[in-house]
């Protein structure tokens, strides 16, 4: 159930009376009053919270609103070779000075310092003391120099080009070229499929440095820019940090529109078989894609259609756990959900299964008649009762150990609603609410 313990993962510890009356379908989900959030003049979006685990330790995160679907003809690959670019030297940490640093005081690239990108994002991950003021001072200010004073010398232009493209080769496995091949009916006739952050060879080997350089200035701005800073921290000492290294930067004069792709819709039922001898698993997947764009969840009544949304898959998923546990299963794994696809602006019901080589039209065949059998006869009092027992359960869990919950875990919380406030102003940052929200809309009564 990894998809829909995402929905549930952080429980506020919102008074339990504060909601012990009758909830209203249209109030507005309230804030954490955990979280401090908060935007400098300049757009830049932060978030910060105290969590004692792990103990004298802080995720910091800097988020950007950009990825390799903003890249011109001429960039592809340049979203990611940027990504490279940060870890390579910057004003204050030049040439090898950052990761050797970091790595002198413990953190470790790759397990711990990392990044990635994506088709709309970038995004650095760096994890260090909180216990040390000075440690903590410099995390700071390589974020601040991940986002406005990367190196960008032709020399380290050059020397990085080689890196990437061995990566290029590396990456480019099995799976790499499927996608390559399956995109384009996947996202049918839009953009994300022309654009996969790994590029072309072609640019990759041979663009001039301008390029880059005119990525970096073009979309890391602070309008398109978040931190997140999670961790054994005072609040007011992290809030005063942010605005000390991130107040003072602009936005470019005239800058270029952060444009939404979007995802054409389409009558036609495609297909795509797609084979590779270097593959080492099989799956089949469908996906029903939505003709509507992903709806906000700002209010008790969206969040209730959320919650409706996950105990159709739980039900759904039970039948599908029931036929792997059978005699003769037609998969070794089966599970759907309605969620976000490649594109941000495109959610599907989709269903996939991990099956033996010799069983993809069998498992294919158990997937379309479980979806037709609950559009056609929908779904059990019992099951239902089975699953509203399992969200509760699930949720009483996790507000219980809520004091346990890793640092980490909030951040990719507060990282998944910037992206909804960036889309979604009139979200107004809302996180995810109390226990008591799941209890009453699903027992119609609170608890104490």
């Amino acid at each position: 159930m990894k998809k829909l313990n995402k929905l549930f993962l952080f429980l506020l510890a919102l008074p339990s009376l504060v909601f012990a009356q009758e909830l209203k379908l249209d109030n507005p989900i309230p804030m954490d009053p955990t979280v401090k959030t908060g935007k400098l003049k300049n757009g830049l979006t932060y978030y910060i919270k105290k969590n004692a685990k792990p103990e004298n330790k802080v995720d910091l995160r800097l988020v950007i609103n950009a990825g390799s679907i903003l890249e011109n003809d001429d960039q592809q690959g340049l979203a990611h070779f940027m990504e490279h670019m940060c870890f390579n030297g910057t004003k204050n940490f030049p040439k090898n000075e950052l990761v050797d640093y970091l790595q002198s005081i413990g953190v470790k690239f790759g397990q711990h310092l990392n990044a990635y990108t994506s088709f709309d994002e970038t995004v650095y991950f760096l994890p260090i003391p909180s216990n040390d003021p000075e440690k903590l001072e410099k995390g700071f200010q390589i974020i601040e120099d991940w986002a406005f004073n990367t190196t960008l010398t032709p020399e380290e232009i050059d020397k990085e080009r080689g890196v990437v493209l061995e990566e290029y080769r590396i990456g480019l496995g099995a799976d790499k070229r499927m996608m390559g091949r399956f995109m384009p009916k996947m996202m049918y006739n839009s953009h994300y499929a022309k654009r996969l952050p790994i590029g072309q060879k072609e640019i990759l080997e041979n663009f001039t440095y301008d390029k880059v350089v005119s990525f970096y200035k073009d979309w890391y701005r602070p309008n398109l820019m978040s931190v997140i800073v999670v961790g054994d921290i005072d609040e007011a000492e992290m809030e005063k940090k942010i605005i000390a290294h991130f107040s003072k930067y602009k936005n470019p004069k005239n800058e270029r529109p952060r444009t939404k792709f979007d995802v054409p819709n389409h009558k036609e039922t495609f297909v795509a078989i797609e084979s590779d001898p270097e593959a080492t698993f099989t799956q089949v997947q469908l996906l029903y894609k939505d003709y509507d764009e992903p709806k906000v969840v700002k209010t008790i009544g969206d969040m209730k259609e959320e919650l409706t949304i996950g105990l159709f898959a739980t039900m759904l998923n039970n039948r599908l756990e029931e036929k792997r546990n059978s005699p003769n299963p037609p998969f070794t794994y089966g599970y759907s959900y309605y969620g976000g696809t490649y594109a941000k602006t495109k959610k599907a019901f989709q269903s996939f299964a991990m099956v033996p080589q010799d069983k993809q039209l069998d498992a294919l065949k158990i997937l379309v008649e479980e979806n037709e059998r609950v559009k056609t006869f929908g779904f059990t009092k019992g099951e239902l009762e089975r699953a509203k027992t399992e969200f509760l359960a699930q949720i009483e869990q996790q507000y219980n150990e809520r004091d346990k919950t890793e640092s980490e875990n909030y951040v990719w919380e507060y990282q998944g609603n910037f992206y909804k406030m960036i889309r979604f102003p009139e979200l107004n940052g809302h996180l995810q609410p109390c226990k008591n929200y799941y209890h009453q809309l699903l027992l119609k009564k609170p608890i104490n």
